[in-house]
C-alpha cells in the first residue's frame, strides 16, 4: 500500500509491530502493568480524554476518569525514566519528531489493549493530549 493512502490507524499499527518485533516492551510492560489496570486505562480512553482531563468539562477532580488518566501518564513518563539505560530496549523505532522510547511504551501498551479487545486503543495523538493537559 502507498504510504500517502494509510490512515494514522494503519501507520500506528505499523510502528506498533516494528517496536514489538525489536524491543522487549511487551514483556515489560506484561510486568509493569495488571490487567486491571490496562482495561480502567482503555474506559477511560474510550470516553476520550479531553472529557476526561480539561477542566472546560468541569472540574477534573469530579471525573472519576481523571485519575485513570493521570495514572496512564505517569505510568508512562515513570517507564520512560525506567527504561532508558535498558538495553532491551536500545532497537526503538527512532523517530524524528516525537520521543521514541515514550512512543515505544505507547506501541506497547496499544498492542496489549488490542489483545484485551479495546474499542479505542491508545495512540500519539492522545498522548499529546494528555501531555497538554497534564504536562
Amino acid at each position: 500500500m502507498n504510504k500517502e493512502e494509510r490512515s494514522y490507524d494503519q501507520l500506528i499499527d505499523e510502528l506498533m509491530a516494528w517496536n514489538i518485533e525489536h524491543t522487549d516492551i511487551l514483556g515489560i510492560l506484561r510486568k509493569e502493568i495488571d490487567e486491571e489496570r490496562l482495561l480502567k486505562w482503555s474506559d477511560a480512553l474510550e470516553k476520550g480524554i479531553r472529557k476526561n482531563v480539561d477542566s472546560k468539562f468541569g472540574k477534573r477532580e469530579d471525573n472519576p476518569f481523571f485519575p485513570v488518566c493521570l495514572d496512564l501518564y505517569q505510568c508512562v513518563r515513570g517507564l520512560r525514566i525506567k527504561l532508558l539505560g535498558n538495553p532491551a530496549m536500545k532497537n526503538v523505532k527512532p523517530l524524528e519528531r516525537s520521543d521514541s522510547l515514550v512512543v515505544c511504551i505507547i506501541c506497547g501498551i496499544r498492542a496489549l489493549q488490542k489483545e484485551k479487545g479495546a474499542k479505542r486503543p491508545i495512540d500519539t495523538l492522545q498522548w499529546m493530549m494528555l501531555e497538554r493537559y497534564l504536562g
